[in-house]
């Protein structure tokens, strides 16, 4: 069984991994999983008894707003993360955790839309929202991949 997850909130950029999940559900395969998160010990909680996991989140701020990457884990790219984040436990962290209590899936894939504007009220920034589709058909082709 496999699993989608959007790491977010409501504030700003932030909310770009809830956004996915909200795009995603209507055209998952049967038996995908669509979760929205708000931090690591969450995510930590859902990705227990799946096989595989798609997990969706904001980026850090670094000059190119609207950029999106994708990593399978474990990363080494990932590996310069800090331990905390806008949603405590940070992501890196929150995976490296579920490897050590044998909770992560045998495979993750994560896609991360680097973020603008992560202010409380604030919507997403027009960088980011302008990539929102790119991401939901990237995610959609992993998991309709995985699946088959």
């Amino acid at each position: 069984m496999s699993l989608v997850v959007g790491l977010g909130s409501p504030h700003g950029d932030d909310q770009l991994g809830w956004v996915v999940v909200d795009r995603l559900r209507p055209r998952l395969p049967a038996g995908i999983t669509a979760d929205k998160v708000h931090g690591g010990l969450e995510l930590l909680e859902c990705l227990e008894g799946h096989e595989a996991a798609v997990v969706i989140d904001a980026a850090a701020p670094a000059g190119r707003p609207g950029t999106i990457r994708s990593f399978a884990w474990p990363s080494t790219k990932l590996a310069h993360c800090g331990p905390w984040s806008t949603h405590g436990l940070g992501l890196v962290q929150a995976l490296q955790l579920a490897e050590t209590l044998g909770r992560l899936p045998q495979r993750v894939n994560i896609y991360t839309i680097e973020a603008q504007d992560t202010s409380p009220g604030a919507p997403l920034s027009g960088n980011v929202a302008q990539r929102l589709d790119a991401v939901v058909e990237a995610v959609l082709r992993d998991v309709t991949c995985r699946e088959r």
